[in-house]
């Protein structure tokens, strides 16, 4: 079956498949969405911080600060306080969600570099645990757990417990799958820092995970809730784009290989071609260990004798070997792997 042009399905009667054909309605709708949704929120982004720059004279840098976010409990009034509550449920509920879907772009990118089944099946029961807990906790967060109900701090404790717990757990998943794939294959001294300069900023993100936990622990035993929030926030801030900043720099294979060339993945060296001599030993050219065919020629020389038999001193032996095809395609489906790690 020729992957190229068997299509997903068959085609209803009456339509033919095309598998090159330029954009249709729906994907240049989608195309004009997005543009135009994108100008108009830009439009109004300008003109709100317009407004706080000429006219309100006054910046809104964080809204949660205004309400006691990064002060201690005692330089807060109660008034001030179920502001900071109402705050807390929007920035916690985005919290959960932003790690989430860093990671679903680095697992949708770590997905392409191996075919193998085990390993996607991997990647996609790794991908299916994180939204199914980041929705756990998103529904318990906004539920049971909402601070704006009375007597839910011991919930919110429980729940940014539980997903620090997961969330270093996660983090150490999705570095820990590429790592048997990358160590098979073929790579250079540069791929090798370009890859291990990924795998350390996804290293950060774990250490930012790790840091930012016992300051969860500290929520519960401490009543200055509003100043240790704040130092929970910069961690999570720090974490989040980190997180964004790995998956972003996974795309930039195009970019690496025009502005730094000595760090690209893609092969950039052309394969040499051994030229044979008299001195060469003949055994040199054939593959060791493998099924590679060899046939023997034996004629006689001879000036233009019709009798082959007559007169014959001079015998020439020619050695031929038919190499296995299959071993080059391994070795050149690797290489090809490790371009599928920037893409």
């Amino acid at each position: 079956m020729d992957l190229d042009t068997t299509p997903g399905i068959p085609p209803p009667d009456g339509q033919e498949s095309h598998f090159h054909e330029p954009y249709n309605s729906l994907q240049i709708g989608t195309v004009i969405a997005f543009g135009i949704t994108y100008l108009i929120a830009t439009v109004f982004l300008a003109l709100r911080y317009f407004q706080a720059f000429k006219l309100t004279k006054k910046i809104e840098i964080d809204l949660i600060m205004n309400y006691g976010w990064g002060k201690h409990m005692w330089n807060v009034n109660l008034e001030d306080l179920m502001g900071f509550n109402k705050g807390l449920l929007i920035n916690t509920l985005t919290y959960l969600i932003c790690p989430c879907i860093t990671k679903m772009a680095i697992l949708s990118v770590l997905f392409q570099i191996n075919p193998a089944k085990i390993y996607r099946c991997l990647v996609v029961a790794v991908a299916l645990a994180i939204f199914a807990y980041t929705l756990t906790l998103c529904i318990i967060t906004g539920g049971p757990c909402n601070p704006l109900h009375a007597g839910t701090t011991a919930c919110l404790e429980n729940v940014a417990l539980s997903q620090a717990v997961l969330n270093i757990a996660s983090d150490l998943a999705v570095i820990a799958i590429p790592i048997p794939t990358i160590h098979r294959l073929h790579f250079s001294e540069k791929q090798k820092v370009t890859v291990g300069c990924l795998l350390t900023l996804g290293s950060s993100v774990v250490i930012c995970s790790i840091a930012r936990l016992p300051y969860v622990l500290l929520l519960g035993k401490t009543a200055d809730t509003t100043y240790t929030e704040a130092i929970l926030g910069v961690w999570s801030l720090v974490e989040v784009n980190l997180g964004i900043i790995c998956a972003c720099a996974m795309r930039f294979k195009r970019l690496i290989s025009i502005y730094l060339p000595r760090l690209s993945l893609s092969p950039s060296h052309t394969p040499r071609t051994a030229k044979l001599t008299e001195d060469t030993p003949m055994n040199r050219f054939q593959p060791k260990n493998t099924g590679g065919q060899h046939s023997y020629q034996l004629h006689s020389i001879h000036d233009g004798n019709p009798n082959p038999l007559a007169g014959t001193k001079d015998i020439s032996v020619h050695r031929s070997f038919k190499v296995d095809e299959e071993r080059t395609y391994l070795y050149r489906r690797d290489n090809d792997s490790t371009d599928k790690i920037l893409a």
